[in-house]
């Protein structure tokens, strides 16, 4: 029975409204049921995206600070929950849940805040953290003290990797090291899960604790073999049987006893094997895997698991893969990773496998056995990440065993050679446990589910010959083999195979003509496909990557074959904290696949932009040839400029370029090129390119964009030869002013915005331009150009911006003349200084500001008036109505922000105004939704965007982010109410 004090805390935070529980929250009995902890039993629970959570706690009278300190331990334990409100009769007080335990004044300093439990003072902690301020992230931006890398997963990580590395520094090989922490890590979920207790495993080695019998070889000697026969050998090479040396022994026996090893005092141990997710022993792997070597050269040595394109897999993207391809099964399926590492995706696959199966049968350990030894099947390279592979499959089934005793009647079947095998994932069929297991006659064994993350990359020339002799699928992929890995595992497919892989994201969306031939070989191979892009989380979710990553799931949702689906995964400053993905339909987008053959730089702006982008670019490709073309016109190309090289690699010959000056990376100004550069001077260089590259009037373009969005171009009115930073075109002398045009139009928004809907890499990797990517900007007759109205506005601004900086007036004035240049109209003037806004937020500033709350009077009245102003275009025709748009004038605290449309019988232009809100957020969704019939206070989550229909009018609530109340959004959601007065309402 839930205390009325903590109801009424949940109503007043929006996680209960109504006596109804909102998404994601449990309460009572159900907030414990299928948890196992040790003390803490929460009273609700409410759970987010990839597992986050924050536990209620009700107390009849203010709690201890020890008893606080325990229960905070065991939710830091368990890995996902940030919070952990504890209720009281007369006050709440929140604790960080990601704060490592602390051995005295925990509860003290990991106490967030304290609310009194009254009005005021609630009002303070639903805008801290209520629901709608967990599900849109803004708990985050205020609570800088939780942060994941606190978290328990984190800090086991360091703490093992540090351990690891002793060991080996004192002569312990690395595989023997890896082997002894994982077993005695096995060892104490054993004993703190109790499924060896005490006495028992004082019977076995005479101590009472694993770390005293790690001080006794002996002990650890009979210890280890109990294991070997309970068990069986799959978990660790065979070299483990016997105990490393003494000194090892009490090196790990320090770490459970938390000895530091430099003072050699005891501290605290805050781990709790029983309690920390089976799930997160594969995340040790990332630890081995990438197990650093003696530095070179004082630069660290890549492994063997980076060089390969290896890359751990945090569990948030593993629950986003096996949530969309798990989706409506039945449990009886049977799960392929062909390049399975530490089993990540397996573990998961297999727990959802048997909770699926549970929902038609009882859970038995003889099911759970037929699930582990049937259903999950995964192959890689190294034997190291094939036993813990299999070690966090074992451990999995253990923990969801409804009653794993006794130890003798636990014994595992080996998996590795039946389920699991080392092997080349190419050739695994022609092993003799790969002929026996993967095939069925003459075929290979055809299997349901498809998952993993394949390596991005191969090991150059090397692994490119490599590639090519073993008859590598066509048409090729660039500079990687993921895609290769995807059509081989589809060998394993049959027709509804469902597949979800993870994979880098450039050659679908890079400009190299054979990356983009070999993606949409592999999406026409499997479709349908959506294909998610994660470039923007790349800072977090894969930190040592060398490249960005999407993941691309195949035939797991009815959708039409001859389209793709394409997801783009904003970034947000929760991300990193809180491991979690903030999607909104906006961010979803469908293309037809003819299209992408057609212009392959369309699913890149699918990705990053919206319709109205793909309708402009389709305009502007349409209407001007490109850059190159226009360029080839005047008898001209661009070009890359002069590599100097290394001294040993300067063997062509420079002579005459070495009178010349040099314009070196950092000497380009916006419009201006300094008036005195260091003499060039050598006479030999890598690539010294043709003396006529270097003729002026030169076009030049800055490759990176180190100041911001605008690219850096400018026209250089003597010859100089210039490095590879830049690009640069010697423009026919009777048409210099043309190119000084062009390099405004290089500088302006249009260019901005074009570039990140098409380059290569800015906005996906680096912020960097590629040759191509320049020469395939849209430009119009260079040779009218010069002498039309725009084009001589933009001579006379690029005249004035080479005397003084350009300010922010001078920017849009420039703007204002290239958009006048290309005739574009209201709408995607629009849509082009939004491009501009979007391309700033591949800069920490711009990222931050456009999360940031969306003003009322400012963003969302801008907004507004756009929306209205296109309903005008439509009700003008009959001049009959009008349109009046309120804005809500919320609080700059709350989490979403809303809007009201509603047509009046009146003619004339539209009215746009800001409304006082009377009451806070909720009580505003609630007059709303009682006006209208429907339950908003439920159905509104903090990443959905909702558009209420009611007659004459519509409401538009969504997240109060910037980046979700442009004035380009309004643009999209217009088009898609007045489709929907035709077609009905989809939301």
């Amino acid at each position: 029975m839930t205390a009325p004090i903590l109801r009424k805390v949940l109503e007043a935070t929006g996680y209960v409204a109504d006596g109804i529980p909102a998404q994601g929250v449990l309460i009572d009995d159900d907030a414990r049921r299928g948890r196992r902890g040790r003390f803490f039993e929460p009273d609700a629970l409410w759970r987010g995206q990839s597992s986050l959570t924050v536990y209620f706690k009700s107390a009849e009278a203010e709690p201890s600070d020890e008893l606080v300190a325990s229960w905070r331990q065991e939710v830091w334990n368990e890995g996902f929950a940030p919070l952990l409100w504890v209720v009281s009769p007369d006050r709440v007080d929140l604790y960080n849940g990601f704060g490592r335990p602390l051995p005295s004044a925990d509860a003290a300093r990991n106490r967030l805040a304290t609310f009194e439990a009254i009005e005021s003072s609630l009002e303070q902690l639903d805008a801290l953290a209520g629901r709608l301020a967990m599900e849109t992230g803004q708990f985050w931006l205020k609570a800088k003290g939780v942060d994941r890398k606190t978290a328990v997963d984190q800090q086991l990580l360091s703490d093992l990797a540090a351990l690891e590395q002793d060991l080996v520094a004192a002569d312990l090989g690395r595989a023997e090291a890896q082997a002894l922490i994982g077993r005695s890590i096995f060892t104490q979920y054993l004993v703190d899960r109790d499924i060896v207790t005490a006495d028992r495993f004082e019977s076995l080695c005479g101590h009472a604790k694993l770390s005293a019998a790690l001080r006794d070889r002996k002990a650890t000697t009979d210890l280890f073999a109990w294991l070997t026969r309970t068990f069986n050998g799959d978990m660790f090479p065979p070299s483990a049987a016997a105990p490393p040396d003494a000194v090892h022994l009490a090196r790990v026996a320090d770490f459970l006893e938390a000895v530091d090893p430099d003072m050699g005092q005891m501290t605290f141990f805050p781990y709790q094997f029983d309690v920390i997710p089976v799930e997160l022993i594969s995340s040790i792997y990332e630890q081995f895997a990438h197990s650093g070597s003696t530095p070179v050269d004082g630069r660290p040595r890549s492994t063997e698991a980076s060089r390969a394109g290896v890359y751990y897999t945090r569990l948030p993207v593993v629950s986003l893969v096996l949530d969309e391809v798990m989706d409506g099964l039945t449990g009886d399926e049977s799960v392929l990773d062909l390049t399975c590492g530490s089993g990540v995706f397996l573990v998961e696959a297999f727990r959802r496998l048997v909770h699926l199966k549970g929902l038609k049968s009882p859970v038995t350990r003889q099911l759970i056995r037929q699930v582990l030894y049937s259903q999950v099947y995964g192959v890689d390279v190294s034997e190291a990440a094939i036993r813990v592979a299999a070690f966090s499959l074992y451990l999995a089934a253990l923990e969801i065993d409804p009653d794993p005793q006794p130890p003798e009647a636990l014994t595992f079947k080996p998996l590795i050679d039946r389920t699991l095998f080392v092997g080349d994932a190419h050739t695994i069929e022609q092993t003799e446990a790969g002929a026996k297991a993967l095939t069925a006659g003459d075929e290979l064994k055809r299997f349901d589910l498809i998952v993993g993350n394949p390596p991005w990359s191969f090991r150059g020339k090397a692994g490119t010959a490599n590639r090519r002799s073993a008859g590598a699928p066509s048409p090729p992929q660039p500079r990687g083999e993921g895609l290769d890995f995807v059509l081989r595992a589809a060998e394993f497919a049959h027709e509804q195979s469902r597949f979800g892989m993870v994979l880098s994201a450039m050659p679908f969306f890079s400009g190299s003509k054979t990356g983009a031939e070999a993606s949409r070989h592999v999406v026409k191979a499997l479709s349908p496909v959506t294909l998610v892009n994660l470039s923007n989380l790349s800072s977090w979710l894969f930190p040592a990557a060398k490249m960005p990553a999407v993941a691309l799931f195949a035939r797991h949702r009815p959708q039409a074959a001859d389209r793709i689906t394409v997801v783009q995964v904003p970034w947000s400053p929760s991300g990193a904290k809180s491991h979690t993905f903030e999607i909104t339909p906006s961010d979803i987008i469908q293309l037809p696949l003819s299209d992408w053959e057609r212009q392959p730089v369309r699913l890149k702006t699918a990705a990053f932009g919206r319709r109205r982008d793909l309708r402009l670019l389709d305009d502007l490709m349409c209407s001007h040839p490109s850059l190159g073309e226009r360029l080839g016109a005047l008898g001209t190309v661009l070009k890359d400029g002069l590599i100097l090289g290394h001294a040993e690699n300067r063997t062509r010959d420079a002579r005459e370029l070495a009178p010349l000056e040099f314009l070196q990376v950092d000497d380009l100004r916006p419009f201006s090129v300094p008036e005195k550069l260091t003499i060039f001077g050598h006479t030999k260089a890598q690539w010294p390119r043709d003396r006529d590259l270097y003729k002026a009037p030169l076009l030049l373009v800055k490759e990176f964009l180190t100041e911001g969005p605008r690219p850096l171009a400018a026209v250089a009115d003597r010859d100089l030869v210039f490095s590879d930073a830049y690009f640069g075109a010697p423009i026919p002398a009777e048409h210099r002013d043309a190119g000084h045009v062009m390099a405004g139009v290089l500088s302006s928004a249009l260019a901005s915005w074009f570039f990140i809907m098409t380059a290569s890499e800015f906005g996906l990797w680096k912020q960097r331009l590629f040759r191509q990517d320049v020469a395939l900007l849209p430009t119009p007759d260079l040779t009218t150009a010069a002498s039309s109205a725009p084009g001589r506005a933009i001579r006379k601004l690029e005249q004035r911006f080479q005397q003084h900086a350009p300010t922010a007036a001078d920017w849009e004035a420039l703007d204002q003349a290239v958009f006048d240049l290309y005739g574009l109209d209201a709408d995607d003037r629009i849509v082009v200084r939004d491009g501009l806004f979007r391309a700033s937020w591949e800069w920490r500033p711009g990222r931050l500001s456009s999360v940031e709350p969306a003003a009322s009077r400012a963003d969302v009245l801008a907004y507004a008036q756009t929306f209205a102003d296109v309903m005008d275009r439509w009700l003008s025709a009959r001049r009959r109505r009008r349109m009046r748009a309120e804005v809500f004038d919320l609080s700059n605290s709350e989490a979403l922000r809303v809007v009201r449309f509603a047509l009046e019988d009146e003619p004339g232009p539209s009215i746009v105004e800001v409304v006082e809100p009377r009451g806070d957020l909720i009580k505003v969704l609630a007059r709303i939704g009682n006006r209208l019939g429907v339950p908003l206070a439920t159905s509104v989550t903090g990443q959905r965007e909702l558009r209420v229909h009611g007659p004459g009018e519509v409401v538009v609530i969504k997240p109060a982010a910037r980046r979700h109340w442009m004035e380009s959004v309004a643009l999209e959601d217009v088009d898609s109410v007045i489709a929907e007065s035709f077609t009905g309402p989809s939301a």
